[in-house]
This record gives C-alpha cells, structure tokens and sequence, in this order.
C-alpha cells in the first residue's frame, strides 16, 4: 500500500510539472521452480537478494517495492523511454551476474523487466501498472531475461 501511495504521489508530481516517470514490473525468471526444489524459505532469501540488488542499481529518488507474489516494482522519477531501457538493462545486467547465497546455496537467477513510461504509455497509475504488466509478459514468453516495453 505505501508503494502505491507513493507511486500516486510521484505520478501527482510529474504531471503537474510535466516530467517523464517510468514504472518498472521485474519478475524472477522461473522462481516457481527455484521454490519448488530449494523452499520457500530459499525462495524469499532470492527476492530478498534481488530486492537489494535493484536497490543498489537505482537513484536514491528512485523507490522499490514488492508487487504481488514475487514481482518487484521500481517508480524511476525523471525518467523517459530511453533512460528507462538504460536503467532496466542494468538492473537486469546486475542480477544476471550475481551470485545469490542462500542458505547452502549458490544460485544464479535472471529477471525478465516490463517497462512503462508517463506520459508516453499511459496517463494513470493503473493503465501504467497494466501496460508495464502486459510487457513483462511479453518478455517471459519471447525468452526471459530480457526488457521489454508496452507498445
């Protein structure tokens, strides 16, 4: 809910300035099956992982939060299409080549990114959430760990 909120308030912002914002959907790539053979518990220490290195790979204007199960979202504020593409791809180059320790495991994991932008996608949270959620699709069925943007 704070993410949403925040989100609603950073949207408020870049319309009444007329700024660019860009909304990211970030998806681990097969998670259901690093789950199903290593455990939730494993699972949640991955996201957690992931969840720092995103972090790290973003401005401190920037913010993340969990969306749904295993999504994680990022609001990049000040941010048009061509920064986005930057930003995501290194997020997604970050994490490809980390190596995430969790318990007595060493895992490599890989993201699949769904990209929106304000103004040019859409004009309101929900229809930014929808169309970064569509090109994330989009980018799990065309081969995973890749970026993607809404048309």
């Amino acid at each position: 809910r704070y993410f949403l909120e925040r989100f609603s308030e950073e949207l408020k912002r870049a319309k009444k300035n007329k700024l660019c914002l860009t909304f990211l959907m970030i998806d681990v790539d097969n998670f259901k099956q690093f789950n199903d053979r290593y455990g939730h518990l494993t699972g949640d220490a991955i996201l957690r992982q992931v969840s720092k290195t995103i972090s790290l790979a973003v401005r401190q204007i920037d913010f993340i939060g969990r969306y749904g199960g295993e999504e994680i979202s990022v609001v990049l504020a000040e941010t048009n299409q061509d920064q986005a593409n930057f930003a995501a791809q290194r997020i997604r180059q970050a994490i490809e080549l980390e190596i995430i320790k969790a318990y007595d495991e060493k895992l490599k994991v890989t993201v699949s990114i769904g990209v929106s932008t304000f103004p040019d996608n859409a004009l309101n949270m929900q229809d930014l959430i929808e169309m970064a959620d569509r090109a994330l699709y989009l980018a799990k069925e065309t081969g995973k760990n890749k970026v993607c943007f809404s048309a």
